[in-house]
């Protein structure tokens, strides 16, 4: 064989196989400007955010650029695919809006806040206007799902069909995670907070009766620290959350570690998850950036790459003695 070949089948046979990639975090800033940019949300990487337009906040992206344009406040977004809704003041209250069905709800004093989305299924919190006027749980599906006096339900999440959310008792002054599945979730003597949902999957944020951890239905705790761990979002089996780290709020994970340490004095309270990516905003020097981090897993080569790599190193041995002889 000539040597010319020789060389050419060696390197074919040692890309075949490959070294084992190292796994890490991708960091990008999606925003760079001179206003504000916060709350936002991810959909596979599609993200959404609000952000100062010089009169008033809007909806933007990085998909379809600027979403909203007009003369009210709009904030809170949440997006699954491209479909997007968000909390709009139209003046005398809040309302809830959307990129693919208009508006979602229409009154003058509930004051609709904090939607959530899955597919075209959208919830959020509102007052009820009765008697007791506490906050509810609202959606476009199946209209109200919460009927708590003197509990406000606050903070829903949701996947597919099922949703949960925070009720805050005022009898008790503690917290509890409530379900449109199977009623009552958590009843313990210790505020249980921030819940969200994938498929059945929960997590949420509750006191152990120094500092809050994170605990979830399906692997029980994941923190048993002495800091405060806050606002876990999960998706799939992907969880985040917020750690104080003695100088401020950084992001950790539970599939790759600690995503933020950047000491830049400003909390990291808004974020979000969708599978391995994760979006937050966090002050760049000056204001507040739109921030995107997604995670590469460890590649380890299969089987049949080590045989390739033996036989390229064992083809190495040979041009040597080759050369030898």
């Amino acid at each position: 064989m000539k040597k010319s070949s020789i060389v050419l089948v060696l390197m074919v046979v040692l890309c075949l196989g490959a070294s084992q990639a190292q796994a890490g975090w991708t960091i990008t800033q999606l925003t760079n400007n001179t206003t504000d940019d916060g709350d936002p949300a991810i959909s596979g990487m599609n993200v959404v955010w609000h952000g100062w337009d010089g009169n008033d906040q809007e909806i933007y992206s990085n998909f379809a650029g600027q979403i909203t344009n007009n003369s009210t406040n709009e904030y809170n977004a949440a997006i699954s695919g491209t479909n997007v809704v968000w909390q709009s003041r139209d003046g005398s209250d809040y309302s809830i809006q959307s990129n693919f069905a208009g508006q979602l709800s229409d009154n003058t004093t509930t004051r609709d806040r904090s939607p959530a989305i899955s597919g075209t299924n959208v919830v959020w919190s509102a007052k009820d206007n009765s008697a007791y006027q506490d906050y509810e749980i609202f959606s476009n599906f199946a209209g109200q799902l919460s009927n708590n006096n003197y509990i406000d339900d606050f903070a829903p999440s949701i996947s597919g069909t099922n949703v949960v959310w925070e009720g805050v008792d005022h009898s008790s002054t503690f917290e509890n995670i409530f379900s449109n599945f199977a009623g009552q979730l958590t009843n313990t003597n210790t505020p249980d907070r921030f819940p969200t949902i994938s498929g059945t999957n929960m997590v949420w944020s509750s006191s152990d009766g120094s500092d809050y951890e994170i605990y979830t239905n399906f692997a029980g705790f994941l923190t048993n620290n002495s800091i405060n761990d806050y606002r876990p979002v999960v998706s799939g089996t992907n969880v985040i959350w917020s750690y104080w780290d003695g100088n401020d709020y950084e992001l950790l994970s539970n599939f790759g570690g600690q995503i933020t340490n950047d000491d830049i004095g400003n909390p990291h309270t808004s974020f979000a998850l969708s599978g391995m990516s994760v979006v937050w905003s966090a002050s760049d020097g000056f204001d507040k950036e739109i921030y995107m981090a997604t995670y590469t897993p460890e590649v380890i080569p299969a089987p049949g790459a080590l045989l390739l790599g033996s036989i390229g190193a064992g083809l190495v041995t040979w041009l040597r003695r080759r050369r030898t002889l």
